[in-house]
């Protein structure tokens, strides 16, 4: 309530940097918020059990019905695990290496997709102290200069008290952006590498699945010589 009662005082509002700062900070705050909604948003729809698919689709790869597997499969719609497992399946009649190669091509594009608008969150965590830290050191030096006005002399340590305050509404400005900031940017990069790790086991599932898949194929096909 305190730092509310001191904006509705305007008491930090009486001078033009002071507006300014703390108008950025708002415009930073309201980023923040909007990075911070739409990474949620998007891990939570792309959220997906890779071992429970793969299981789902081992029989139809393995048996070489690719278009059986990516029935089961279904829309990839954007995930990024199924869209890996997509395009292991959609290129399963290559060799086994280029399918891999594909595969790894395809996770480093849905890398990037992952980490969108992480960089801002993360830049918002560093900067929003700074910038109010800005507001901070020009509010305390605003402090002294109405020190050493007149009416300092006659109104006593009463004058300085609109600087004091600028400073202060500056700098929880600043911490108030940069702490969600900061502790989304980690939690949202920890899921961005747990589901890395998702896709490196899928890769190598995947490279077996496709390896049963030749192996099947030459058993059937000397099986048929043998005949």
């Amino acid at each position: 309530m305190g730092l509310i009662d001191s904006v509705q005082g305007a008491a930090a509002l009486q001078t033009t940097h002071s507006v300014l700062i703390l108008g950025i900070l708002v415009g930073c705050s309201l980023l923040c918020v909007a990075m911070i909604i739409e990474r949620w948003l998007y891990f939570r729809k792309v959220d997906v059990n890779p071992e429970a698919i793969l299981l789902k689709i081992r029989h139809a790869l393995t048996a070489g019905k690719t278009d059986e597997a990516l029935s089961i499969l279904g829309d990839p719609d954007g995930s990024p695990i199924l869209l890996l497992i997509h395009s292991g399946i959609k290129n399963s009649q290559l060799p086994r290496e280029q399918v891999t190669e594909l595969m790894r091509a395809c996770q480093m594009r849905q890398r990037a997709a992952m980490e969108k608008n992480l960089g801002v969150l993360g830049t918002l965590g560093n900067t929003a102290p700074f910038i109010g830290l800005l507001g901070t050191v020009l509010g305390i030096i605003q402090a002294f200069r109405d020190l050493a006005t007149p009416q300092a002399q006659a109104a006593g340590a009463s004058v300085v008290a609109v600087g004091i305050a600028e400073a202060l509404v500056a700098t929880a400005a600043g911490l108030v952006v940069a702490i969600p900031a900061v502790v989304f940017y980690n939690y949202f990069l920890k899921r961005v590498k747990h589901m890395l790790t998702e896709m490196e086991v899928v890769v190598t599932e995947m490279a077996v699945l496709l390896s049963l898949k030749d192996s099947t194929a030459a058993g059937g096909g000397s099986h048929g010589r043998a005949s």
